[in-house]
Formats: C-alpha cells, sequence, structure tokens
C-alpha cells in the first residue's frame, strides 16, 4: 500500500509539473546485446567449474565417511577418533570452499559485477542519452518484477535505446 502511495505522489506530482515519464524494458535490451549473452556464458562456465569442484569434495567426504563406517569397529579409540577429525575437517574446507565462491560476498559476485556492470553502464549512458533527446525527466525499467498498472506505448523508450546502443544481432 505504501508503494503505491508513493507511485501516485510521484506521478501526481508529475503531472502537476508537466515532467515526462518514460521507461525501457531492460530485459528486451540486455537479449539484443551479444555481450551480454557472452558475459553470462563466461559466468556459467565459472560457475559450473566451481560446482564440479565442489561436488568433488563433498564426494571425497562420503568416501572417507563410507570408509569410516565400514572400518569403525576394527579402529581403536585414537584411529576412530582421528578419522571423524578429518571428515570433520574436511567438511570444514569444502564449506569455506563453498562461501568463498557463493558465498554473499563471494567470487561470484566479483565475477558478475566485472562481466556485468559495464554492459548496465552501457545501457543506463545510452537511456539517459536517449531520454535528454526526447524530453524525459525520469526514464524507469518495466521489468517482470515492477508493479506498474498501465504504461502508455508511446512512453517507451526501449527501441531508441536499442537504437542508439547500435546493437547488432
Amino acid at each position: 500500500m505504501k508503494k503505491i502511495g508513493i507511485l501516485l505522489l510521484v506521478f501526481g506530482f508529475s503531472v502537476a509539473s508537466a515532467q515526462k515519464i518514460g521507461y525501457i524494458e531492460m530485459e528486451r535490451i540486455l537479449e539484443k546485446m551479444p555481450e551480454y549473452e557472452k558475459a553470462n556464458e563466461e559466468i556459467e562456465s565459472q560457475v559450473k567449474a566451481w560446482e564440479a569442484e565442489l561436488d568433488s569434495k563433498f564426494e571425497d567426504i562420503e568416501s572417507m565417511y563410507q570408509e569410516y563406517v565400514g572400518s569403525e569397529s576394527s579402529l581403536n579409540d585414537e584411529m576412530r577418533k582421528q578419522k571423524q577429525n578429518a571428515i570433520i575437517e574436511a567438511e570444514k574446507k569444502a564449506n569455506k570452499y563453498k562461501d568463498e565462491k557463493f558465498g554473499r560476498e563471494g567470487e561470484i559476485t566479483e565475477l558478475q559485477e566485472s562481466k556485468l556492470k559495464p554492459i548496465y553502464d552501457k545501457v543506463f549512458l545510452s537511456a539517459e542519452k536517449v531520454a535528454k533527446e526526447n524530453g524525459f525527466d525520469y526514464v524507469f525499467d518495466k521489468n517482470a518484477d515492477s508493479q506498474w498498472i498501465y504504461t502508455n506505448p508511446d512512453m517507451d523508450i526501449t527501441d531508441k535505446v536499442i537504437n542508439s546502443m547500435e546493437i547488432i544481432k
């Protein structure tokens, strides 16, 4: 409800002050960019490599555990404790690896930032240029998550942004 109130306030203000609002469909723009597709392929390839390494680590842990269970009755207390500690340590290392690669501040975040930020910057700069050339005061992204009730197709500057970027596909 709060979002609707804010949107009504923004639209009310824009109507009162004759400001022009446009929108773009970011996904449609990105789909036409070969560099976006290439960046996603590179990210996906790296993620698959990290996942394979992680799977291997957990398979090794499972093997260690199965070996321990199979030989537990023949081990003395000291050997049992050593094997348990080895399994626990391997789990810690695997979880640390997982966190380093896929955690909140993991390498996946850095990789996405380095590959995708320049592409998004290119789109934003182009959208800004088109907006200024066409007298738009605000440009929003009309995506699947947004709660637009109605959009006037005349205010869609997606194609203009695509044309200004000279995307060939």
